[in-house]
């Protein structure tokens, strides 16, 4: 196999590229000027021997006493920019690029942010984890490990001193989620508080049919269909978007099985079908658009609500298993997730009325909202 014409000689400060062969040559290298210490090139027409003459010049000029970069600079110049590139060709999700620049703000710019990258020490780094709490100390480790795989690669440092292996803080500093679970019953009274809110239909969504959070408040009037399986209501829901946390709307949901449909019976369908029968978003802004999960979290927290809304997809699944007895080969494809073994993962593929016609089986053998009478069939 031939060898490429472009044949490049690299060393920890600058490179030497053959543009033309024989003819001419590119050399990229470091060098401070009027916009600050960045990468530069040079083109220069002539043998390798007058590229390898004008690089050891621009060496003398700027290889010695050139400031290395800060972590700061690293973070603007390379990692930023990386990571959004990476947005735009949709090979990293906007929510992911949010956090990594919350966590640059609040946890690693004050600490990093102006401190040269070969003066990153070690045990500076393990003193600074161990004031930290553990949820804050992993995602700053998250953000800063491939952040100065840019300055080693480019030969600015030798290694990345944020890949070494550090004592992380203890597990006991996470603050302890609330894993509360709603009954049955306590889903009607929970229903009952916000009849008529803005958030009714989510609430609907997550409560008895386990879409996530920001699956709920992405459904629209055109993604919910009504049929009915042997006497029993049921609302078919396609699951197409969501609304991320601080996010545009976005059809890219978080795993390739979360797109799906799926099914929810007896009242809260006639309820669901109700509502969308009024068009547009389900849980709309008013404005023609969707709400978002910072306004839900927070009107819901409101409401008096004794967990958080997150808990009413496990509250869901809860229900499903163990009061109303669907088995979970039928509940783990309703939920977003892949079935176990290999019929789950590439033969298991049921239609809509097939989860239609299972979970109205199930309610027709426990109708849970059997008692809730101010839950009106209609407006």
């Amino acid at each position: 196999m031939a060898k490429s014409s472009r044949r490049r000689r690299r060393d920890a400060w600058a490179s030497i590229t053959e543009v033309r062969r024989g003819e001419v040559y590119r050399i990229r290298y470091w060098g401070e000027g009027p916009d600050g210490y960045r990468r530069r090139s040079r083109t220069v027409r002539g043998t390798r021997l007058d590229a390898e003459r004008v690089r050891s010049e621009l060496m003398l000029a700027h290889g010695d006493d050139a400031p290395c970069p800060t972590v700061g600079e690293a973070w603007e110049r390379w990692h930023l920019p990386a990571m959004e590139r990476r947005v735009a060709d949709g090979d990293l999700s906007p929510h992911t690029l949010t956090q990594a620049r919350s966590t640059w703000r609040l946890h690693i710019q004050p600490r990093w942010g102006d401190v040269p990258c070969d003066q990153v020490r070690p045990l500076a780094v393990q003193q600074w984890l161990d004031g930290m709490a553990r949820g804050p100390a992993t995602s700053s480790m998250e953000v800063l490990r491939p952040l100065m795989d840019y300055p080693v690669r480019y030969g600015v440092i030798d290694s990345n001193p944020f890949r070494e292996r550090y004592l992380m803080p203890s597990a006991r500093t996470v603050e302890r989620r609330d894993d509360g679970v709603w009954t049955l019953a306590d889903l009607g009274e929970a229903w009952r508080a916000v009849r008529g809110q803005w958030f009714e239909a989510a609430f609907l969504l997550s409560a008895f049919g386990g879409l996530r959070v920001g699956e709920a408040l992405g459904v629209m009037a055109s993604d919910v269909r009504g049929t009915e399986a042997g006497g029993v209501p049921v609302a078919l829901v396609e699951v197409r978007r969501q609304v991320p946390n601080r996010g545009a709307v976005t059809d890219r949901l978080k795993t390739p099985q979360s797109r799906r449909t799926v099914a929810i019976p007896g009242r809260a369908a006639v309820r669901l079908l109700q509502i969308a029968a009024r068009g547009g978003w389900l849980s709309g802004d008013g404005m023609g658009g969707p709400n978002t999960q910072a306004r839900l979290a927070r009107d819901w927290r409101a409401a008096g609500m004794a967990h958080p809304f997150r808990n009413l997809r496990n509250s869901w699944q809860t229900n499903m298993r163990w009061a109303l007895r669907v088995p979970p080969w039928l509940l783990e494809p309703m939920m977003g997730h892949v079935g176990e073994g290999v019929t789950g993962q590439f033969y298991d593929r049921p239609a809509a009325d097939m989860f239609a016609e299972a979970v109205a089986e199930a309610y027709r053998a426990r109708p849970f909202d059997a008692g809730w009478d101010w839950a009106a069939w209609d407006d």
